[in-house]
């Protein structure tokens, strides 16, 4: 030891203080206790700050093997504490548990574990589905322009589907207005308008899913559902690859044995237009109540897209080809889980989510 360390007691009261604290900590019986013991040795005004303070005194010899003391002696108390500490709160826990008319031996109330809602799971498997076909997942705001919801997809000015009754407003202000989508397809115009100007824009094949909202509400609507459409541009791409689509998505979904048909329809933003059947799932085609007797369920709307929607978007319907669809998740969910009330999905009645989840 340096004759500068030998001068100096400091060492010897560090050993002093640690027996110190070991003794007052075992004898503790509160953590209010155990805070001021703490404070007083390692506190700001602690026995330890003024020995660290003293290290301006020493010669750079003795100051370098002191501070290194002054850090072991700090860690050595902190453990010291700690233990102190666990000691208490099992001290306290087991007096809680002693004088508590808890039975700590009784069985647990077992909680199932959290699973998806079934809507939630219908629209992950469609999605899923429709990305093995090469349609890629995009989102989009909820609350959406009035001109995206209509006027880029060709709806008229006084087409019903405007109208305050079936349409949420959230802001009107002419033909920017601010609605709850009524549709997904405003994602589509969005992603028409984004790649309109880029320097790679086709082919887009892309798949839009979410929330949307109408004024509607019985057993088969509700003023918000879900839908997923589908989307695709390329310089030649017309109804056979459309049907093709849709009849590798409904086999997937239902099973093999599922067909399609398309019947002539009229949508604003497609012409042609046709409304999608699939053979019911049900009867398999033979006919029962649920499908009428005819055999068929009509699931989805479709047809190729509309010039006039290509020029609003900003493109030349002279130079590309489209075609969209769109179909509703409860629809689906209803009949792979045959389910005779939309509202069931929306009740959180636990019995029918633990029974309906698969």
């Amino acid at each position: 030891m340096s004759r500068a360390l030998q001068e100096n007691p400091k060492p010897q009261r560090l050993m002093e203080l640690l027996d110190e604290a070991t003794k007052e900590s075992a004898a503790v019986k509160s953590l209010h206790e155990l805070r001021e013991l703490k404070s007083r040795f390692l506190g700001k005004k602690g026995e330890l700050s003024r020995l660290l303070a003293s290290l301006k005194d020493l010669q750079p010899e003795a100051k370098k093997d002191f501070g290194a003391k002054l850090n072991e002696t700090r860690r050595a108390l902190e453990n010291l504490f700690q233990v102190a500490e666990s000691r208490l709160e099992s001290e306290a826990l087991e007096k809680q548990l002693r004088e508590s008319d808890l039975d700590a031996s009784a069985p647990g109330v077992f909680f199932p574990p959290a699973q998806p809602h079934p809507i939630r799971e219908v629209m992950e498997e469609a999605i899923s589905i429709l990305e093995r076909a090469g349609l890629q997942a995009i989102y989009g705001p909820e609350v959406e322009f009035e001109d995206y919801c209509f006027d880029r997809l060709n709806f008229q000015k006084d087409h019903a589907a405007r109208d305050m009754q079936a349409t949420f407003f959230v802001k009107s202000a002419g033909d920017r207005s601010l609605i709850l989508r009524t549709h997904t397809s405003p994602v589509q115009v969005r992603a028409l308008l984004k790649l309109a100007k880029a320097e790679k824009r086709l082919p887009i094949r892309i798949q839009a899913p979410g929330r949307v909202y109408r004024v509607d509400d019985d057993a088969t609507h509700a003023p918000m559902f879900h839908q997923i459409e589908g989307l695709v541009v390329d310089t030649q791409s017309g109804m056979p690859e459309l049907r093709a689509t849709l009849d590798y998505f409904f086999r997937k979904f239902f099973g093999e044995k599922t067909k399609i048909r398309f019947r002539p329809s009229y949508f604003p933003f497609t012409e042609p237009s046709a409304e999608v059947d699939a053979s019911c799932v049900f009867c398999q085609g033979l006919g029962c109540k649920v499908c009428k007797q005819s055999g068929w369920l009509e699931l989805a709307g479709a047809g190729l897209v509309h010039p006039n929607v290509f020029q609003a978007c900003g493109w030349n319907p002279e130079e590309v080809q489209g075609w969209a669809f769109g179909m509703g998740i409860e629809r689906l969910a209803m009949l792979k889980l045959k389910i005779p009330d939309l509202r069931s999905f929306f009740e959180n009645r636990l019995s029918f989510l633990r029974g309906r989840v698969r």
